[in-house]
């Protein structure tokens, strides 16, 4: 046997041979991250659907997308055997899980984009032509910024920033992990009445439906369906719900998984209904409300929820803003109690005076500073608080404009972040009342040195190891947030842009100040900054730990 058989024997051994030190069993992951994939095949096959029923160009690239995330996932899934005893995933297993499987979803989610700027039009060709004459009065010839196919050689033609894999991918973890920020800078329909000049339905369906997948998480839908492949759940659910602490609401975690998915999907069908009674089409509708529940802020129109002009669709949206920031259990538990219990939770009672005290304030602003209405001036208030509060990033209006007193508000506030248990990111509000207690525990310590005082949240004792991994969590998560700025800025951009870039993407915020607001993009970028932001989105939506700890050799050792 020749030297490089042995290793490969050996390598082969560590993997399948169990120890008493439990190593890492390479099988259970490969094949849970092989039905993921097999879950996004399926989905992308979704929207090639809806590239059929509208018949437009992007149907040959959602079709090879779904073939090769199909094959990729059906051969990782048969490649670990047929399905035998029930198998609990050990807290390693169940870490890989959750990172390699959002990696894995991303990069598969990357597809349609990446091969839409790449793959001939195979089918309808003239698709995007025949928007354009439809769209005005005389025929016309569409410009040649929005060709099609584009040209990647030369930078011109729709979908042209999708030419380079690392702009594919930032897209598509930003849907995932309900980013937002987006490197489109030509595309978005300027309304909704008509495509136009605008990428075509499919794609900007596919990239509505990355927020929707990622906002409760990819893995908590597997956990649904762990079951069935002989996993058990409970440390995969651990692993990816986001918060320092999870609560079951029924005694099987599948059963919790599936509890939480029906709350998501019924709150998505009620905004979607009542957005179209405000006067948005179905497809614009269920886009935003994709992007709303799931706290994402990808929006089909170019100047976002702005370009609607539509009062009612932005109270409606502030109002699921708020119920997708809050914890889900307190919804499913309140529904099914028949009892309003979110007052009693402290975390929800900081989070709804966080966003509404800051909406108020920034109201002041425009009021005085730029002689808005009052109505007007609350309900925009209001709307950016809670698409920040809540890590949305949807707007109505250009922040980077508004008095720098308002944009300082925002910034505060992106650094709160929604509840734990929620579809927002953020540090989380849970974290800073934590905190925030713990400081003034230690106050009335050094008063009274030997008195025995508790922290507590909601009415019960929280432990001191708790208060110290939040502690710990907050320190790495703002020392990723100055490295990471620290590296943007040595590429030349002011600190400005820098520091909002990183913590709408850590924070799974979107939009930033300067040039990467709300009406800007992050296409000014170089490729190597945008996969620190893909990486920092993606650190942001895990919860840091998920991702870090496989970065540590500990992890890797029997």
């Amino acid at each position: 046997m020749s030297e490089s058989a042995k290793v490969l024997v050996t390598f082969l051994d560590r993997i399948t041979i169990p120890r008493q030190t439990s190593p890492m069993r390479f099988r259970p992951v490969v094949r849970v991250v092989g039905a993921l994939l097999v879950f996004i095949g399926l989905a992308i096959l979704l929207c090639a659907l809806l590239c059929l029923l509208y018949r437009e160009e992007d149907l040959g690239a959602m079709l090879a997308a779904a073939l090769a995330t199909l094959l990729t996932g059906t051969t990782m899934f048969a490649a670990t055997g047929k399905k035998s005893r029930r198998v609990e995933l050990s807290h390693r297993e169940a870490f890989a899980i959750a990172t390699l499987g959002w990696i894995a979803s991303c990069l598969a989610g990357a597809l349609p984009f990446f091969l839409f700027a790449h793959m001939p039009a195979l089918f309808y060709p003239d698709a995007a032509q025949q928007a354009w004459q439809e769209a005005h009065s005389q025929p016309a010839l569409l410009p040649l910024e929005f060709s099609t196919p584009p040209d990647c050689s030369t930078g011109i033609g729709l979908g042209r920033e999708f030419c380079s894999f690392a702009d594919a991918v930032f897209e598509s973890v930003s849907g995932f992990t309900t980013t937002g920020a987006s490197v489109i800078t030509k595309g978005l329909w300027d309304n909704q009445s008509s495509r136009r000049a605008g990428l075509p339905h499919g794609l900007l369906f596919w990239r509505a439906f990355t927020h929707f997948l990622g906002g409760m998480g990819i893995i908590v839908l597997g956990v649904a369906v762990l079951p069935l492949l002989g996993v058990g759940g409970m440390q995969l659910f651990k692993a990816e719900v986001p918060g320092p602490v999870k609560d079951k609401i029924a005694p099987k975690v599948a059963e919790t998984a599936r509890l939480l998915w029906k709350v998501y999907v019924v709150l998505t069908a009620i905004q979607i209904a009542l957005m179209m009674v405000a006067g948005q089409n179905l497809f614009v509708a269920t886009c935003h409300a994709f992007a709303t529940m799931a706290t994402g802020g990808f929006s089909p129109l170019a100047a976002s929820i702005a370009t609607l002009k539509s009062p009612s669709s932005e109270w409606i949206i502030i109002i699921f803003m708020f119920l997708a920031g809050a914890n889900f259990s307190l919804h499913f538990l309140s529904f099914r109690r028949r009892q309003m219990l979110h007052w009693s939770d402290d975390e929800f009672r900081l989070y709804t005076f966080i966003g509404v005290g800051a909406g108020l304030i920034i109201s002041v602003f425009l009021i005085l500073v730029h002689g808005q209405g009052v109505h007007d001036a609350v309900r925009a208030g209001l709307f950016q608080s809670m698409s920040i509060i809540t890590t949305t990033g949807f707007a109505t209006e250009d922040f980077v404009l508004w008095a720098v007193g308002a944009q300082m508000v925002l910034l505060v506030v992106a650094l709160v972040g929604g509840c734990s248990g929620s579809t927002g990111g953020g540090i989380k509000c849970v974290r800073h009342f934590l905190l925030l207690k713990a400081g003034m525990r230690e106050m009335r310590r050094l008063t009274h040195p030997h008195a025995i005082i508790q922290t507590k949240l909601s009415g019960k004792v929280v432990k001191d190891d708790v208060i110290h991994s939040v502690a710990g969590f907050v320190m790495l998560y703002l020392t990723l947030w100055l490295f990471s700025t620290v590296i943007v800025t040595a590429h030349g951009f002011d600190i400005v842009t820098s520091l909002s870039a990183v913590i709408a993407c850590l924070g799974n915020i979107g939009p930033g100040l300067g040039p990467v607001g709300p009406m800007g993009s992050y296409e000014l970028f170089p490729e190597a900054i945008k996969w620190l932001l893909s990486f920092n989105m993606l650190a942001g939506r895990l919860e840091l730990y998920s991702v870090f700890i496989l970065l540590t050799p500990e992890f890797w050792r029997p």
